[in-house]
């Protein structure tokens, strides 16, 4: 476990020291990518769950188009079938470490150039999305990291009302994970303004039904078993219908702290400032958006997570906002840093969702 602690204090040095003389260095953020792609793309089969099931899909992807490639592209999309199919092309041996680097060094670079280019503090972003959608998405499940790293890239062009091509590349991302054409609901969102009361109510309502944790398995069942003949969506109808996912705990601390923030950026921002900063206008709606969403699926738990996590990611920039307005003055980035431990212990020690680290056998 040493080097995801060395990782996590050589962020954490960077992050504080940028927030105390904020520095440009093209060279340092390109190796900063460079050592965060390459502990996701050499990672062993061990390290972290889903591995040995995408090295599965990696050694027969060939043999399942042959013989049903209708029912496969209905599991697998067809951008990652194509990557997958591309490298089986030009790599004979290793292909799997080949495509695993490929995903690892285009969604590490593509995000953190996003967070380069509109975050207030680039480091201590790039700490909380190591601490969390890292290790979830990255190390974890490489389609949707894929998938939210075309989206971060996307919002700038939202923002500044660049809609085709904002939609051309949720289109791709829909390539690489059919969830992703979900991102299309920032068409639902208004950039110009932001009810204070509205989205605090909105907020609690989200925990309200995080305790009640409303029973939509029916509901939910049947709409993915409209699907007809898709193998995805029949899966899901499946584990919907036999309860196959553990519940989860809504309040873990990981959402307790989003939910905190969410409600301190609320009331403490002032209206002005969201006036001025549509890029905070925009990421506190959807961040207040994913958390009601995961609270409302709460009792399916599949489908909580898959649509939660896709604007979820947006979180790591609402916590950087707190380094300007949280009151202790020149301490709030250590509090930001601390919150950043806190989900670095939670999911490698207490969830236990990385292994030791051993590097791919060649």
């Amino acid at each position: 476990m040493l080097i995801y602690i060395i990782y996590f204090v050589v962020l954490s040095v960077l992050a504080i020291e940028y927030e105390v003389k904020p520095f440009k260095s093209i060279g340092l953020l390109m190796l900063v990518v460079l050592a965060i792609a390459l502990l996701a793309g050499l990672r062993s089969q061990e390290v972290a769950r889903d591995y040995q099931q995408y090295q599965f899909v990696f050694d027969t992807i060939k043999d399942f188009i042959k013989d049903d490639s209708g029912s496969y592209f209905s599991v697998f999309e067809p951008g990652f079938v194509g990557i997958v199919l591309l490298f089986r092309m030009i790599f004979l041996y290793n292909y799997g470490v080949a495509i695993m680097l490929f995903f690892a060094l285009t969604s590490v670079t593509a995000k953190i150039y996003s967070i380069y280019k509109i975050s207030i503090n680039p480091y201590l972003v790039i700490l909380l999305y190591f601490a969390h959608y890292f290790i979830l998405q990255e190390m974890t499940q490489i389609r949707i990291g894929f998938a939210s790293a075309i989206f971060l890239g996307s919002l700038n062009f939202y923002i500044k009302k660049n809609y085709k091509v904002f939609v051309s590349m949720v289109l791709l991302a829909t390539f690489f994970h059919y969830s992703a054409l979900l991102y299309l609901l920032l068409f639902t969102f208004n950039i110009k303004n932001f009810n204070k009361i509205f989205y605090a109510a909105f907020l609690a309502a989200a925990i309200v039904l995080g305790f009640l944790k409303l029973p939509l398995f029916g509901f939910v069942g049947d709409l993915f078993s409209a699907g007809g003949e898709s193998g995805k969506l029949n899966t899901y109808a499946e584990v919907i219908q036999y309860n196959l996912i553990d519940e989860i705990n809504v309040f873990n601390i990981i959402t307790l702290c989003s939910m905190g923030c969410c409600f301190y950026l609320i009331y403490f921002i002032p209206e002005v400032h969201f006036l001025r900063d549509k890029y905070l206008t925009l990421i506190l709606k959807l961040n207040i958006f994913s958390i009601f969403t995961l609270c409302l699926f709460s009792g399916v738990p599949l489908v909580a997570f898959r649509i939660s996590e896709l604007f979820g990611i947006l979180s790591i920039f609402n916590f950087s906002y707190l380094t300007r307005y949280l009151p202790f003055s020149k301490y709030n980035v250590w509090f930001v840093v601390l919150l950043a431990f806190v989900f670095f212990y939670t999911n490698v020690f207490y969830g236990h969702l990385l292994m030791p680290y051993e590097i791919v056998p060649f």
